[in-house]
């Protein structure tokens, strides 16, 4: 005899209240236990994050703004001694009769301009050459550099066809920093300016003095050169400067000098208006500075920038500008850990809230069928 087991209509209609009920006890407890702790983490996550960015970025500009005046310094002495031989008259008549002189006597005076090259480049060792390119005769140039005799040659050869050339003959006798300019692997920034006969007003030719690019960048990124062991491979944190043109001039990634910012970065409209040279700049308007995010070699980075400026009008017409990058990631970091913490004690919770969940429900159907 098959005795039948089946649940009843009843049954069946008190197991579909029991479970019921059970869901809408589990759902009010999952809901009850995560959503506080999702609403409260996600709104600390995203605060945290907006204060993280704005705070980094302004300490960004403080150290962009130190880093700044130490370049200033620097090109200041330069520029300083630009203006020292361009003022005098002792060198200007002596450059002046160097390229009137015949062969009896143009040794004798050419060694007179070479003495004050020389005696500038014993008190700054950070000059890597002196150039005067004749407007002239090209065979009057004179070269005193510490290295690569023959590219600065070449270089005064073929100087009127670059760029830079161009550039300091518009400035009409200002100091003018040209672009960067690669000789023998390495990269150079020349200060250059024309100058004339003081006495008959005739040109004479450019004066330009020779910096390694690598000094610059020194003080670009002085904190990491400090660092002991450092690599490129390890560098994700670096600044570099770029011209009016937005051209790299000087990097740590030697790959990217001369490369067009717009190639490495995505957005760079932020950049734009400190790109517009203007004449009477204020290089301590709030314009000049600033950052934002974006992607750099397809890396989420934050941007920082500074325009570059002194009294004496550092840059000349090309204008030079800080830009300092830091990936996101590295901001980030903690703040992901803050997350993952969140996630798990969500997790855990939602367990707990299950089982206790599990238990009411166990017990209002113990009620139910009672």
């Amino acid at each position: 005899m098959i005795l039948n087991i089946q649940p009843t209509e009843v049954q069946w209609k008190k197991r579909r209240i029991y479970f019921s009920i059970q869901n809408k006890i589990i759902f009010f407890f999952l809901l009850v236990s995560l959503v506080p702790i999702c609403i409260i983490g996600s709104f600390s996550y995203f605060c945290a994050k907006a204060d993280v960015t704005r705070k980094t970025a302004q300490y960004s500009i403080d150290m962009l703004t130190q880093t700044v005046a130490n370049i200033q310094l620097k090109l200041a002495e330069f520029e300083n001694i630009s203006v020292r031989l361009f003022i005098n008259n002792d060198f200007n008549e002596a450059l002046a009769n160097y390229i009137k002189s015949r062969d009896g006597s143009s040794a004798f005076r050419k060694k007179n301009i070479e003495d004050y090259f020389n005696e500038y480049m014993i008190s700054n060792q950070d000059i890597f050459a002196f150039m005067f390119i004749c407007d002239t005769d090209n065979s009057k140039s004179i070269i005193i550099t510490k290295d690569y005799y023959d590219d600065f040659s070449s270089l005064t050869k073929h100087f009127t066809e670059t760029s830079s050339y161009q550039n300091i003959m518009v400035a009409g006798g200002g100091i003018v920093w040209s672009n960067t300019i690669k000789l023998n692997r390495n990269h150079f920034l020349i200060l250059g300016r024309h100058i004339k006969d003081a006495a008959t007003g005739d040109p004479l030719g450019i004066l330009a003095i020779v910096v390694d690019e690598d000094k610059i960048d020194q003080l670009a990124n002085l904190t990491l050169y400090n660092k002991l062991n450092i690599s490129l491979g390890n560098m994700e944190q670096y600044s570099f400067i770029i011209n009016n043109d937005g051209e790299i001039i000087s990097s740590p990634f030697k790959m990217d000098i001369g490369k067009n910012i717009a190639i490495l970065m995505q957005n760079i409209e932020p950049l734009k208006p400190i790109l517009k040279y203007t004449g009477d700049r204020d290089y301590g308007n709030e314009i000049n500075q600033g950052s934002y995010i974006t992607k750099v070699n397809n890396q989420s980075m934050l941007v920082t920038y500074k325009s570059i400026g002194s009294k004496i009008g550092i840059g000349g017409k090309s204008g030079w500008h800080l830009i300092s990058v830091a990936p996101t990631s590295f901001l980030y970091e903690e703040l992901r850990m803050v997350g993952f913490t969140t996630l798990l004690l969500g997790i855990v919770f939602g367990i707990v809230a299950v089982v206790i969940s599990f238990y009411v429900a166990s017990l209002v159907g113990a009620d139910k069928r009672n």
